[in-house]
């Protein structure tokens, strides 16, 4: 553990044997948990300002292109919004609820981790549901590509891809990609009972899943799919690309986590920004290092710029 004593000196092993534990192989280089928390995420992503760039209601703001689910309605601190962020009185916002197709997907603008996401089925449903919150959006349900429901239809599988900008020359980097995939009707967040495929850097899925507790499945627990199987992503360079190009306009973060789906009609598209809280476990639980070729630059850089206190 000398290596991350440059950084703090009461490391545990803890996340190294549960990781070899769950892969069979390891690497010093695999982050413990407690110093990617304490010593490294603070320091890459240190400006709290930062935090606003994982508002869903300002995504289309700050990263245009049509790459998100349509929204329908924006709810600002009570206020409501169309798509172009006009103001909306109440009789406004029921026409655009009475003119849109249902199902929908409502779900909170900050930090929900799938928590509080709700798919109203009727006008009905989503005025009740909305009645009871603030800074939520309403958005079209997307259909996934037929690669991903194979997997499980309940909900969306997504691809959580990480992306580091260099502190040598702020290049944007693919640290790692993971499938993620709902379970028990649950949604594809691992804190709600998700399982994740590790996906390694050809596309190529890993052959089993595991859940948050580090738990193994060589099958999908609803549907018996086998991950055995020598599933490949599709489109995966071109999703790398993207994700690269998105990443070049998140300002004042360096490790950033994309959750991207193929749609039924082949096109990713990106569902959340994730810029704090990040789960280091999806590639470490495969033996494969967070941060990679890149641990050594991210040891002394966050050694000479300690976090705040």
């Amino acid at each position: 553990m000398a290596l991350w004593r440059q950084l703090r000196p009461d490391v545990s092993r803890e996340t190294l044997r549960v990781c070899y534990g769950i892969a069979g192989h390891t690497s010093p280089q695999i982050v413990p948990e407690e110093v990617f928390v304490s010593e490294i995420e603070p320091v890459l992503n240190r400006y709290d300002i930062c935090r606003f760039l994982g508002n869903k209601n300002f995504y289309d703001r700050w990263l245009p292109g049509g790459r998100f689910p349509e929204v329908l309605l924006h709810n600002i601190d009570g206020e409501f919004y169309d798509r172009e962020y006009h103001v909306l009185d109440p009789t406004r916002v029921g026409a655009v609820i009475d003119g849109a197709d249902f199902p929908l997907v409502m779900k909170p603008s900050m930090g929900s981790g799938g928590r509080g996401v709700l798919f109203p089925e009727s006008r009905e449903a989503l005025r009740a549901a909305m009645v009871r919150q603030t800074n939520f959006v309403v958005q079209r349900k997307l259909r996934q590509h037929e690669f991903f429901r194979r997997f499980q239809d309940h909900g969306l599988n997504t691809m959580r891809v990480n992306t580091y900008k260099s502190v040598t020359n702020n290049e944007i980097h693919i640290l790692n990609t993971a499938l993620r995939m709902g379970r028990a009707g649950s949604l594809d967040n691992e804190t709600q009972g998700g399982i994740v495929r590790f996906v390694r850097a050809d596309g190529a899925l890993n052959r089993y899943a595991v859940d948050k507790y580090g738990a193994k499945y060589s099958r999908h627990p609803d549907t018996g799919f086998d991950f055995e199987a020598h599933d490949v992503v599709p489109r995966f360079e071109e999703l790398k690309g993207l994700v690269r190009e998105m990443a070049q306009q998140v300002y004042l973060a360096r490790v950033v986590g994309f959750d991207v789906c193929l749609d039924a009609e082949g096109r990713w598209r990106f569902i959340e920004v994730n810029i704090n809280g990040h789960t280091i476990r999806f590639a470490q639980y495969a033996g494969e290092p967070f941060f990679g070729p890149f641990t050594d630059e991210v040891i002394r850089y966050c050694r000479e710029n300690p976090p705040f206190r």
